[in-house]
């Protein structure tokens, strides 16, 4: 197939999924991941296309959230490690806010050991995750993002300001270079704040990937955390 068919092909799919990853359009094209990645390096040259979380993103979708399933791929060991170093704060007999982002999700698997554990989330995926432990987990409910698995909105909010956590865990899309927490998701942004101020004591997480890096919405500046867990 020739180059500029190949390209016309990517926009197609991409107008019709806003993002995919390199492995899905090689899939559909029938070809390598290597020629879609260099396709996708003249589409970007040209300023249509942007590499974004393992995967590509038409342009004008660049400053959407983008979807779970994405973000899960963009720096896994680093999330991992980051999760698991998070972890280790969680104590027996405490209560504990967890939001929807991955590399928040990551850290399920190291704390379904703790006894008298409860833990709060607009996660669906934490709240799967956490099904068959003996931990109590409460979801927030609220209005269902599918693209992004989590629940927002007043009902979520309103639950978050009838509750109080000794921790909150939570991420975002991005860090400036001057301390700023910011995402490119209003929803997202908002539910945050109401899960910070639920919470005694507030941790960050954060991958390199997310370093000086400044989207719409600001939540909070990196002073007003007590923890900040890095890669």
């Amino acid at each position: 197939m020739e180059n500029y068919k190949r390209q016309e092909e990517i926009l197609e799919f991409l107008k019709k999924r806003h993002f995919a990853s390199i492995a899905e359009i090689a899939e559909v094209q029938y070809t390598s991941q290597a020629t879609v990645r260099r396709d996708i390096a003249k589409l970007e040259a040209k300023g249509i296309v942007k590499s974004v979380y393992g995967g590509v993103v038409m342009t004008e979708y660049e400053r959407s959230p983008v979807p779970s399933y994405l973000r899960e791929k963009e720096n896994s060991s680093a999330k991992e490690l980051i999760a698991r170093s998070a972890a280790e704060f969680i104590k027996d007999n405490t209560t504990v806010i967890l939001d929807a982002s991955t590399t928040v999700r990551r850290m399920c698997k190291y704390i379904k050991g703790r006894k008298g554990l409860t833990v709060i989330t607009n996660g669906l995926n934490i709240c799967e995750e956490l099904c068959e432990s003996d931990i109590k987990v409460l979801c927030t409910g609220g209005e269902f993002i599918k693209k992004r698995e989590c629940f927002v909105g007043y009902i979520a909010e309103d639950f978050l300001r009838n509750i109080k956590a000794d921790m909150v865990f939570f991420s975002s899309q991005g860090i400036s270079d001057n301390g700023d927490i910011t995402d490119s998701s209003s929803v997202e942004v908002s539910i945050r704040r109401a899960m910070l101020a639920s919470a005694n004591e507030k941790f960050f997480l954060c991958d390199s990937s997310k370093r000086n890096k400044d989207y719409t919405y600001k939540l909070c500046n990196i002073s007003d955390v007590d923890q900040a867990i890095f890669d």
